[in-house]
């Protein structure tokens, strides 16, 4: 699986002329070049997944996602609709029924964490985005680690 990509501006790498424009293409059609994600939530979302998508949109800012992320970002919220229904069936549930309530709850936040930090939805993952590379995080040669 590739590496995922670091923007442009904090790329350490020695990029030639032609790899640093090709860099900078992909960047402007990541960010600028496709369609803005679509303002309203699908039909097709119901309740609090609905309300997520809302909510998500509203906050997007400049976080580069576009109409081609929407599948992920639908996930994202059908996954956080799942999430909620469960919550509240586990508060109401019997001793009986709440391990299975509290795997299928386990399996949501699961999901939910893995499409938030593909989406930059977390902390982390924005704070990832934009941490510049460090000299630890360079391979270092056989001369350098031992003299």
């Amino acid at each position: 699986m590739a590496r995922k990509q670091k923007l442009l501006s904090k790329s350490t790498a020695n990029l030639t002329v032609l790899q640093q424009e090709a860099k900078f293409k992909a960047e402007f059609l990541a960010a600028d070049g496709l369609p803005e994600l679509q303002k309203t939530p699908p039909n097709h979302l119901k309740g609090a997944a609905k309300q997520e998508y809302k909510r998500i949109v509203q906050s997007v800012g400049k976080l580069p996602l576009r109409n081609l992320d929407r599948a992920e970002l639908e996930n994202y919220c059908t996954w956080y609709g799942i999430y909620k229904q469960i919550s509240l069936e586990l508060s109401e549930s019997d001793k009986d029924g709440r391990d299975k309530l509290i795997s299928q709850l386990d399996k949501a936040t699961k999901s939910i964490k893995g499409l938030a930090s593909d989406l930059g939805l977390n902390v982390n993952s924005r704070m990832q985005m934009n941490m510049p590379k460090t000299d630890e995080d360079k391979p270092k040669s056989i001369k350098g680690v031992f003299g």
